[in-house]
């Protein structure tokens, strides 16, 4: 594994190392490129006013699930990072699973997908990592509304209203297991879905039942799920232990009813294994 070391550390260290190799600069037409985690470039968008500032001024991105995904992948791993958004995580699955892994991500933002698609490219991962420009879903239809907020593109969701101030558009959707179909096995699937996550679980059904091992780090914001109680009961059926990853990186166990208490008002990011 080539990851930097500090991601494997503990908080205060990745966040101090990556504090101290951040670098951002403005190029041509607009475009802007920071330094990620010590080593990775990162092509973001400079309107964004969500994640763009924290990856350029600080070099990571929620330190302690970066640091719990590192710690679960190996080489040759296949992994889908659903709502990649700026690819942050992509990348570092890219690097984790080296030259005989593979990485899917999945963005329906379509100008956010291009500066994935970019971020690989200079990072020479575009050969282990595929971006497809889609929406993960339940199968049902093959294609979705897209909602995008105004300078929020991380918050792009498939479950809410538009409000007027939102651009809206159409854009191709699929589910896991079709897109996974000629895969030998999936051993990671990352889910951060603005909402969508309950109905991309229903067409996750092939993968979860032909990968024992399968790792899922979902984010679970029970406010933002017309029934969350059914959700995590589909999530118990299916075998997998309710865990979550703690400010630390630690695999900790989590209570259904705090799961449904959205903790800080953040929600949770849920560590999913069968074991």
């Amino acid at each position: 594994m080539s990851v930097p070391a500090c991601v494997l550390a503990d908080r205060t260290t990745l966040e101090d190392s990556a504090r101290r190799g951040a670098q951002a600069i403005t190029l041509a037409h607009g475009a802007l490129m920071c330094r990620v985690l010590t080593k990775y470039l990162m092509f973001v968008d400079p309107d964004d006013l969500g994640v763009t500032p924290r990856l350029c001024l600080d070099g990571f991105w929620e330190s302690w699930v970066t640091t719990a995904i590192a710690r679960v992948l190996r080489p040759g791993a296949f992994c889908v990072d659903v709502g990649a958004n700026h690819g942050y995580y992509t990348m570092l699955l890219a690097d984790a699973v080296g030259p005989h892994g593979r990485v899917l991500a999945l963005e329906p933002n379509a100008a956010l997908a291009e500066l994935l698609a970019l971020t690989l490219e200079v990072n020479g991962f575009e050969r282990r990592a595929l971006v497809a420009v889609q929406a993960a879903t339940d199968g049902g239809s093959s294609t979705v509304q897209l909602v995008i907020p105004q300078r929020r593109g991380a918050c792009a969701s498939i479950c809410r209203a538009p409000s007027p101030s939102d651009t809206v558009v159409d854009v191709d959707a699929a589910s896991i297991d079709a897109l996974t179909a000629s895969w030998p096995k999936v051993d990671l699937v990352k889910i951060d879905a603005e909402g969508a996550e309950p109905i991309i679980w229903r067409g996750m059904r092939r993968t979860i039942e032909s990968n024992p091992d399968l790792v899922v780090i979902l984010e679970f914001v029970a406010s933002r799920y017309a029934n969350p109680r059914e959700f995590l009961d589909a999530i118990d059926a299916d075998g997998f232990p309710l865990r979550h990853v703690a400010h630390d990186s630690s695999i900790e166990p989590l209570c259904a009813e705090d799961a449904l208490s959205d903790g800080d008002g953040e929600g949770w990011t849920l560590f999913l294994h069968r074991s």
